[in-house]
């Protein structure tokens, strides 16, 4: 049976270990991967191992005091264990893998106004002046919550110092932390946990081999829990997903808006973004300006595994939700992604461009196609309606590769690492799933 684990040394990422496999067969693996019929075989594996162990059902939440979607975790994290029939069982973390971060100080910036408008959304407490809290202060926060982190009340107690340590309450921060006498030890033992479970990041949620990080992914992990009748068939945190109906109440004037969308083609969620976008801008009236960026690898930045890994998985249940075709992959890294550069920002002089990014993700994503190829690419341009002798207008790299830089620099300027990124007015929006911030800072604006 195929796992995970064989994603780096046999599936698209890693060109070292795959030149000589066929395309189809890597494509079979993808497809096969990213199915929902291998995740449902793989719950019902780990379902079918915790009740030989007569084991209860626990979920492992990894806390960090200055992360600040944390911060937001330990308010809902009571409720969702009340609702459902499982144990949350909380390890305090300080630490996290510098390589899973390319640009910290924009992710951390980000975060905090990022968890500020999840707080609005979701009724949460955050304060919406936060700063980067103090280190001291974090220091001792994470200390005092590792040494409690068995405690029954840990949730209240973690939205307590939190709660002082985001005001910036340094004294209170010190009242409620007192000599927190700990093994060093124990945090480090959290974080490797963490790692060798598979993942980087902290506000983070584990049950049974899958990975549930922040408010966003919570309706994931209800919906499962529900189908294994272990929770009262609700849905509680699927609100960032209703952004289609809040259009209902968009003004007319934003019809003449412009929302700009920075993002690769070899990103699956600038893929999913692509899409959602699309249909943002069909149904609003805006108009989408699109911003393509060089893939993170394509400027020398590497990926380590364990983020590839779960940026594959996540983005096919993420595309799962919205009912986008997944898992058919053919790497688009390399040649495939130049040509689609060189071709894809000439067409935007024809206001092709959306039509052709969309179909070539798709194609490359989800249908098998070799982006790379003369044949590939024709049949992607037939996908988007667009005459196939257009590729041959395709711009030399010495005039599309400083267009692509130009807007890699902006995205940066604007306050985002990564993609996708979308910019409207003046508010930075990372991430396929934040269609509903866009709603949002359209009514403000």
């Amino acid at each position: 049976m195929w796992s995970l684990s064989k994603i780096d040394r046999l599936f698209f990422f890693d060109h070292q270990h795959v030149m000589n496999i066929g395309n189809s067969i890597k494509s079979y693996v993808g497809a096969w991967l990213a199915s929902e019929g291998r995740q449902n075989l793989a719950r019902a594996r780990s379902e079918a191992v915790r009740k030989l162990k007569r084991a209860p059902r626990e979920i492992l939440y990894f806390h960090r005091a200055d992360d600040p979607y944390s911060q937001l975790m330990v308010q809902v994290l009571p409720d969702l264990a009340a609702r459902f029939d499982v144990r949350i069982r909380p390890l305090v973390v300080e630490r996290l893998p510098a390589n899973m971060y390319p640009d910290p100080q924009r992710y951390e910036a980000y975060s905090i106004i990022d968890a500020t408008r999840l707080a609005r959304l979701y009724g949460l407490g955050f304060p919406s002046s936060a700063t980067v809290p103090d280190r001291l202060a974090v220091g001792m926060a994470n200390r005092q919550l590792a040494k409690v982190q068995n405690d029954p009340n840990f949730f209240s107690i973690a939205e307590e110092v939190g709660s002082a340590l985001w005001q910036q309450d340094i004294k209170g921060v010190r009242a409620l932390c007192v000599a927190a006498d700990i093994d060093e030890n124990l945090l480090s033992e959290n974080e490797r946990l963490l790692t060798r479970l598979g993942h980087y990041a902290s506000g983070n949620l584990y049950y049974d081999g899958e990975f549930y990080p922040g408010l966003d992914r919570l309706d994931h992990l209800e919906k499962r829990l529900n189908r294994l009748g272990a929770g009262d068939d609700e849905v509680h945190f699927e609100l960032h997903r209703l952004w289609r109906y809040g259009l209902e109440n968009l003004d007319r004037s934003v019809s003449g808006r412009t929302l700009e969308l920075f993002f690769s083609v070899r990103s699956p969620y600038s893929y999913i973004a692509l899409h959602l976008a699309s249909d943002f801008a069909k149904a609003s009236g805006i108009r989408l300006k699109l911003k393509p960026v060089l893939p993170m690898v394509m400027r020398g930045l590497p990926v380590p595994a364990a983020k590839r890994r779960y940026i594959f998985t996540d983005a096919a249940r993420e595309a799962r939700v919205e009912g986008i075709p997944f898992g058919r992959v053919v790497d688009p890294l390399g040649e495939a992604t130049n040509k689609a550069m060189a071709l894809g920002i000439r067409l935007a002089d024809d206001g092709e461009d959306l039509a052709f990014f969309k179909a070539f993700t798709r194609g490359v994503w989800a249908e098998s196609i070799d982006g790379a190829s003369d044949a590939g690419l024709r049949k992607i341009l037939e996908k988007a309606g667009i005459q196939t002798a257009k590729a041959a207008g395709a711009m030399p790299r010495d005039v599309w590769q400083p267009i692509a830089e130009r807007n890699r620099q902006m995205m940066l300027m604007n306050g985002s690492w990564g993609v996708p990124t979308f910019r409207i007015g003046t508010a930075t929006l990372w991430g396929q799933d934040r269609m509903w911030a866009i709603v949002e800072a359209l009514k403000q604006q």
